[in-house]
């Protein structure tokens, strides 16, 4: 497998087509499957496989653009297909200078393939749970601090190592640099260290960290808890850290899908209780709400009494592929941000209707609705995705400038620009 390799619905329908009048053979049970059952029949494994390609071809982008559905089966098949290709694959011509290639599959190879690939599938388990320590860790020289945020950043792709190269490079410096979550396609131990820690922005002055995400637990977490939580030297997939005036917490909300496994509840409160007068920062990949997308019940639920007494001064999370800078929510009075747009393609949406905000042409501006804030939404092309520039959303990051009690937040296209820069407090 290369970075610059990738697998969409075009690599398999045809083949999958081809055999779709063939009986599909089960590989041999060996125990219990992933679902606590044995392998599925005949039956079951044709359903499971056409549910995987439709979530495949819903995603589907432009040829040599990556793609990846919020699917479990269908983005392990993708990784599974670029480690362990069924026979020699076919490449289609590369486009443009990044040179990715989108890999195509012959039929007569996907039929034996199956059975090894669910053989794989049924023996996932989801790692081990780790618990995070209580105290939180120490950053920075207890005033100043400066954070370098990531998220949907593992693809190795696109704006993806532009961004991580201006952040290495940054005559500033870091203190801490965080990624929000997804390496895709599934987060294998190869994806991890391919796609994300090859090109992880890695500096001697900063201390990195990483959040579980959907994608990674796709294949049980295996690559996010054996490998990156170990470069890292990250004691588990939560964490604490603070200054003299602020505590960030890092939060898991994948473990459990769009929820807070473990005691993390518990734990975040012992730790409020500790923080005396510090603002609390909270960073997930999961949202809390959103203008675009699904809401987050049971996240929420698990905060609510420190939501309702204003104890969370911001939110920072990704999974939804979009920069938006939500108003202050008119009853918790938290800043809400969606960084997901770290380097995975993503359609642009149609906001031609919403007015340019002040703050650049860059920026719109989004009414709130259904109990949301609305806020500003970023809406710019992708020079990283050539021949398709207009069509896909920008990649970017966001810097945190911690200043005693005073924080500077600045949002930045993948060269370094700033394209936002408000001090929150």
């Amino acid at each position: 497998m290369t970075v610059n390799m990738v697998v969409s619905y075009r690599s398999v329908a045809e083949a999958f087509s081809k055999i779709g009048h063939m009986p599909i053979q089960p590989p041999e049970p060996e125990g219990p499957t992933r679902r606590g059952t044995r392998m599925p029949d005949e039956a079951t494994l044709r359903v499971e496989i056409s549910e995987a390609l439709e979530a495949l071809e819903k995603e589907q982008k432009d040829p040599g653009v990556m793609s990846s559905p919020q699917h479990a089966l269908a983005s392990a098949m993708q990784s599974y297909l670029l480690e362990n290709p069924p026979g020699e694959p076919v490449y289609i011509k590369p486009r443009g200078p990044l040179d990715v290639q989108e890999v195509k599959y012959d039929e007569r190879d996907i039929l034996g393939w199956v059975g090894s690939f669910f053989t794989w599938w049924k023996k996932i388990r989801p790692e081990p749970w780790l618990e995070a320590p209580d105290e939180p860790e120490k950053i920075g020289d207890g005033r100043r601090l400066r954070v370098a945020l990531l998220a949907d950043w593992g693809t190795g792709l696109y704006g993806a190592p532009v961004s991580a190269n201006s952040i290495k490079e940054d005559p500033r410096g870091y203190d801490l640099i965080m990624h929000l979550g997804d390496v895709y396609y599934s987060g294998t131990e190869k994806e991890v260290r391919q796609r994300f820690l090859d090109v992880w922005p890695s500096r001697p002055d900063a201390v990195s960290r990483a959040l579980n995400s959907n994608h990674e637990m796709y294949t049980g977490g295996e690559g996010y808890f054996r490998v990156t939580l170990k470069e890292f030297g990250q004691k588990a997939s939560y964490c604490a850290l603070e200054n003299d005036f602020w505590l960030l917490v890092g939060l898991d909300s994948a473990y459990k899908d769009h929820d807070l496994a473990g005691n993390q509840g518990q734990w975040l409160e012992k730790l409020l209780k500790r923080a005396g007068d510090r603002r609390v920062i909270l960073f997930s990949h999961h949202q809390p709400f959103s203008l675009f997308d699904g809401q987050g019940p049971k996240l929420v639920s698990k905060l609510g009494q420190l939501l309702t007494e204003r104890r969370i001064f911001a939110w920072y999370w990704g999974h939804e592929h979009r920069c938006i800078l939500y108003h202050p929510h008119p009853v918790w009075a938290m800043h809400g941000r969606c960084l997901g747009h770290g380097g995975f393609p993503h359609f642009r949406d149609d906001l031609a209707h919403l007015p340019v905000d002040d703050a650049g042409k860059q920026w719109r501006s989004i009414w709130g609705k259904n109990l949301v804030p609305g806020g500003l939404i970023l809406d710019s092309e992708n020079p990283y995705i050539p021949g398709y520039e207009k069509k896909y959303g920008a990649h970017g990051y966001l810097t945190l400038e911690f200043d005693d009690a005073h924080l500077n937040e600045i949002v930045h296209e993948p060269d370094g620009t700033r394209i936002w820069e408000r001090q929150l407090t």
